[in-house]
């Protein structure tokens, strides 16, 4: 591989100078506010920065630099940092001041100048710099990873366009007269690329230089759009070869990374294993045009008659183990000389039947996999491997052992729900599911939208995963997904599926490269290309997938929020902020203390901006948003969601402390009424659960929480408090392990007025996800009245 270019010592120097309007800023109580002001054609437009905290802002204005005399003309929230003035006339000069207020006091920003109606002068560009996704430090792009460029200078506006040579899928992030933000894909080829930024899409160029492309050093694109190439390599399938093109085609279209599936026990001797040539010749030609045209490349053992996926039981079967060494010395020295754009998969979706032993199997496999292909040699030592998970990714917290350190990697998929994304017709057991995502649900066929397991399942599913892994440096790649439509249905009913599949796969992706993750369509032999000729038969499917729109729901509700930016402003407050959205009349804000788990209802309605200040918070806590549009049509599909968190110190720092919310929990039976946070009681921070009794006898209810996952033997600790003249007769916490396993302990009846501790132990054996944790309370008579419970907690064995 040929060394790397270095930036130019000018292309470095990018980005150092900015020509800009003059800002014009003002301090006071810790905060600096800086104003500039452009004229339009019929406006003035106002923009600034504030450095500090800031309570509220008015905006002031007078026809001389003089602020004695001036006017307020707009009182705005303390999120906003523009202001168009639409009432300012067509030629006279005007001065802006931004009259800001903190917790000390009331101060101003310097004056600022501007004038409606004059001519404006022609953009100019200082410079263009790749920098750091965040857009803070320079940053040299690599190849099929994304990519951001920084251009600054004065008078920019949202019609210039980078073009970067080979950076597919330029998009424009964010712009302001002074800076634009740009985002694309280098691939193709490392070394010196040339950037031209233009008055418009192929309009006047305004400048010109070089930049440095380097080689990819990450297994995959983090995030990448990727896809499938289907069941092509499977021959026992019966489709046909692809063709040279709908790599290119692919590339080109945005995507940097394909998965291959193959059958090698399929195409290979029964007694030798010895793999057909012919078809090592033809998976070796999808690889080499997969890498000519720019991408990542993977290729596994598929389902391949079920060879390994579905035998796997007790026990290791030495004739399965025959197999995986066979194959994988041949296929590993076939590859040999391959570098890391090349990855190994051991197989693809393996049923252990939920069994702890045949887990055990399974990994037994892996350990053949990863030592079998190291042993191969060449760049094997060095090359990343791909072990599928199984089950709930609790059952795979640690990967097997590997001579290379960090070169190991997690696999899983998502269908989910199976019924909405595959299913073409009611079944026995359920009906065939048609609209996905609360805005697109259909009224007119009720029976069909799906009722659960939507936006929110997703993101909980891949914060398990980017916590388990990618938060300890460990890839995870979504190999397969797909919402594929249904072709039966005609009229509105199609076309609000097809709005919601689009939306599905988009904001599956999202919420993938939003928690780390690298994930990879099911693409068919003609969706959303023509595998012989690479022609696009799906570009509304390809815009969806590698960062375009989706269809908004047909009801005219707006297309989704994009450019959610969450950032804490101290220990209380977390400020907010996203792009407008075109005939969007307001905004509504949903906020959780856990991934995906943001409540139906919002938590606030009616923003009329593109910002919001999040105030009266827990410290020490973190925070998740999603953020839609509305208007009288209805609500717009989920943003993606962003999170952020307060500074300071949680004083409860127990799982299940209350302070924000009520945590998933639930209640059942005809004893409690309700529950909810207060502050009526805290057995440690300001908040515990108020639960309401209404108890007309002696009976028994619950508190509730399913899906928990628990370390084995943990001994959890429920605090609880009760009043004087309750009849509480016992407290019995209670769980249901992942297998409905039983564990139960008892407690007699609370202290009246303390707080009590009452514990429960997890078996040695318990499988989580558990199916139920519960704290049952038993009556001996009627009592209405309220009990807290606070701090739920355990401790690992």
């Amino acid at each position: 591989m040929k060394s790397s270019l270095k930036l130019s010592a000018l292309a470095l120097a990018l980005g150092a100078a900015m020509g800009a309007h003059a800002q014009s800023c003002g301090s006071g109580g810790g905060t600096s506010v800086c104003l500039s002001a452009t004229g339009n054609t019929t406006n003035i437009q106002l923009g600034w920065t504030v450095a500090g905290g800031v309570t509220g802002l008015q905006v002031y204005r007078n026809t001389s630099s003089d602020p004695n005399g001036r006017q307020r003309i707009a009182q705005l929230s303390a999120g906003e940092r523009s202001y168009v003035d639409t009432a300012a006339a067509v030629g006279p000069r005007y001065w802006y001041w931004v009259r800001f207020t903190t917790a000390a006091g009331s101060y101003n920003s310097g004056a600022a100048e501007a004038q409606a109606g004059a001519t404006a002068p022609p953009a100019t560009v200082a410079g263009v710099v790749s920098t750091t996704a965040d857009f803070s430090a320079p940053a040299t792009p690599r190849m099929n990873q994304l990519a951001y460029y920084r251009v600054t200078g004065s008078k920019l506006s949202n019609t210039l366009a980078l073009d970067v040579a080979d950076c597919i899928g330029m998009r424009l992030l964010a712009s302001s007269s002074t800076e634009l933000r740009f985002q694309c894909m280098p691939g193709f080829s490392e070394g010196t690329k040339a950037i031209t930024v233009k008055a418009a899409s192929g309009g006047t160029a305004l400048y010109s230089n070089w930049i440095s492309v380097q080689a990819a050093t990450s297994p995959l694109p983090v995030p990448t759009y990727g896809f499938n190439l289907g069941n092509s390599l499977e021959a026992v399938w019966g489709y046909a070869y692809p063709g040279a093109a709908v790599y290119t085609s692919a590339a080109k279209s945005g995507f940097n990374a394909v998965r291959i599936p193959c059958a090698w026990d399929s195409n290979a001797d029964p007694a030798t294993h010895k793999i057909n040539a012919a078809y090592m010749a033809k998976v070796k030609e999808a690889v080499d045009r997969s890498i000519a045209a720019g991408m990542h490349v993977m290729i596994n053992v598929h389902w391949d008659g079920g060879w390994l996926d579905s035998n796997i039981g007790a026990s290791t079967d030495p004739v399965v183990s025959e197999k995986i060494v066979s194959y994988w010395t041949q296929i590993a020295t076939t590859f040999a000389g391959y570098d890391n754009r090349l990855l190994f998969a051991a197989a693809n979706e393996p049923d252990i039947h939920n069994n702890p032993a045949h887990a055990k199997t399974l990994l037994a496999y892996y350990q053949t996999f990863i030592n079998t292909v190291r042993a191969a040699g060449g760049k094997n030592s060095n090359r990343w491997l791909v072990l599928q998970g199984f089950a709930d990714p609790s059952w795979f917290p640690t990967l097997p052992s590997d001579t290379t350190p960090g070169r190991l990697m997690v696999e899983y998929h998502n269908y989910t729900p199976f019924q909405f994304t595959q299913l073409q017709g009611d079944a026995s057991w359920g009906p065939m599911l048609n609209y996905w995502g609360r805005a697109y649900h259909y009224a007119g066929d009720p029976t069909h939208n799906v009722p659960y397991v939507e936006e929110g399942e997703t993101d909980s599913g891949f914060q398990q995963l980017k916590e388990q892994y990618v938060d300890k440096g460990i890839p995870v790649l979504v190999g397969e997904f797909q919402a594929a439509g249904k072709g039966s249905l005609t009229g509105t009913a199609a076309a609000y599926n097809r709005a919601s599949a689009l939306y599905w796969n988009k904001y599956l992706v999202d919420s993938a490269n939003g928690h780390g993750l690298s994930p990879f369509y099911w693409s068919t032999p003609n969706s959303p290309f023509n595998y012989s000729t690479g022609a696009v038969s799906g570009q509304d499917i390809i815009d969806a997938l590698t960062g375009g729109v989706a269809p908004p729901p047909p009801n005219g509700a707006p297309y989704a929020v994009t450019g959610l930016v969450a950032k804490s402003a101290g220990a209380g407050q977390v400020n907010l902020s996203w792009k407008p959205v075109a005939g969007a009349t307001s905004y509504r804000l949903y906020r959780s203390t856990e991934s995906g788990y943001e409540p139906t209802d919002a938590s606030v309605s009616n923003i009329a901006g593109t910002s919001y200040s999040d105030i009266g918070l827990n410290p020490g806590t973190t925070y998740y948003y999603k953020v839609v549009a509305a208007n009288a049509s209805g609500i717009s599909g989920d943003s993606s969601e962003a999170y952020a968190s307060t500074s300071g110190t949680n004083p409860d720092p127990a799982k299940f402390n209350f302070e924000t919310d009520t945590h998933r929990w639930t209640f059942s039976g005809g004893q409690i009424t309700g529950i909810a946070t207060s502050t009526a009681q805290k057995f440690a921070g300001q908040r515990s659960l108020a639960v309401s009794f209404n108890a007309s006898g002696a009976g028994s209810s619950s508190l509730d929480l399913s899906g928990l996952v628990l370390p084995a033997g943990a001994t959890i600790s429920f605090r609880i408090w009760a009043p004087a003249g309750h009849t509480i007769s016992s407290i019995e916490p209670y769980m249901q392990d992942f297998n409905w396993g039983w564990t139960q302990s008892w407690s007699g009846s609370p202290a009246a007025n303390s707080w009590t501790t009452v514990t429960l132990t997890a078996p040695a054996n318990a499988l989580s996800p558990l199916k139920r944790l519960s704290l049952q309370f038993k009556t001996s008579g009627a009592w209405a009245g309220t009990v807290y419970v606070d701090s739920i907690n355990w401790v690992a064995p």
